[in-house]
């Protein structure tokens, strides 16, 4: 046993130990960020758009739980027509296992078909919108469109997490504690949230750019600082979803007592990652914003050069 599962036994032993509910823990700790969504999001009109995403991503969840490697053509042929594409390794298609290039020994088989991302983005990016629009004709186009980029958004990802862990694979950078395994699983995370987080900003930006209204300059002024106040919960919408389905769920179904030390592994790696993550979105996202009020502030200390009018 090696120092990183020693170090998980401990954790787990002491958590149970203490005689308390991972589960619950968990719920007491981010119960005011779900509580602040929530009564921001559902209303009333919106409770049968809210039921139908529920109902599609247990659904979903429930399809990929059951489903062999042909039942998922829909989304392992599209993800495996791309990863084609960028790398130039041909797959073909095998009865039971997937799509296998097997001079290569690579397999797309069905835990790589990413539908728990999917289903991430789809439900992150139906309750990010929905509240902001009135008429339910609008409500049932934001939803269809969000099932479209959630998928659109999966392949991509996905194609692009398979060939980073091909050629990371060919590279050998493994030693004796980053196990393949393990150096897999932190990739797919930090590809995974990385993008996800970068999807929330741009969901964010087509929200504002769609439900914007003109309105006088002091209440711009006042609109743009709660903004501003805003974005500091907002920021935890893509970690709170990632969270609620790679870690909520497995917790529901008690997957800790099956090998604690194991989960408990999972999990450190998990916010470990989704932590880094987090912090270079937030670096990107300063940046970009800095360099967008510096061209502000030069544009408007620009010296009007027009010719006047003779």
């Amino acid at each position: 046993m090696n120092k990183t599962n020693i170090i998980c036994d401990r954790i787990y032993r002491r958590v149970m130990k203490m005689h308390l509910n991972p589960l619950k823990c968990i719920i007491n700790q981010t119960h005011k960020i779900f509580f602040l969504f929530c009564l921001r999001s559902i209303r009333v009109k919106n409770s049968i758009f809210y039921m139908v995403v529920l109902l599609m991503a247990v659904g979903l969840k429930y399809h990929y739980s059951h489903a062999r490697s042909d039942d998922l053509g829909w989304i392992l042929g599209p993800t495996a027509g791309v990863v084609e594409y960028l790398s130039g390794i041909a797959f073909e298609k095998e009865d039971g296992a997937g799509f296998v290039n097997r001079a290569n020994r690579i397999i797309i088989a069905p835990t790589c078909a990413g539908v728990n991302f999917l289903i991430i983005a789809f439900c992150m990016a139906v309750c990010s919108g929905l509240h902001h629009l009135k008429s339910s004709g609008l409500k049932i186009f934001w939803l269809g469109n969000s099932a479209v980029w959630a998928y659109v958004l999966t392949i991509a990802v996905n194609a692009f997490r398979i060939v980073a862990s091909i050629y990371m694979y060919k590279a050998d950078i493994y030693y004796h504690g980053l196990t393949p395994e393990r150096l897999h699983r932190i990739e797919g995370i930090f590809i995974y949230f990385f993008f996800l987080c970068l999807f929330y900003v741009t969901l964010d930006k087509i929200i504002r750019f769609c439900t914007r209204n003109p309105e006088p300059e002091q209440k711009k002024r006042f609109r743009q600082h709660s903004d501003s106040m805003g974005s500091g919960y907002r920021a935890f919408i893509p970690l709170f979803w990632y969270l609620m389905i790679c870690l909520g769920i497995p917790l529901l179904n008690r997957a800790y007592h099956k090998n604690g030390p194991q989960f408990v592994e999972h999990c450190l790696v998990i916010l470990s990652v989704c932590m880094v993550v987090f912090l270079i979105v937030f670096l990107i996202q300063s940046g970009c914003g800095w360099i967008f009020r510096r061209i502000q502030v030069y544009r408007l200390k620009r010296p009007n050069t027009a010719p006047h009018g003779m």
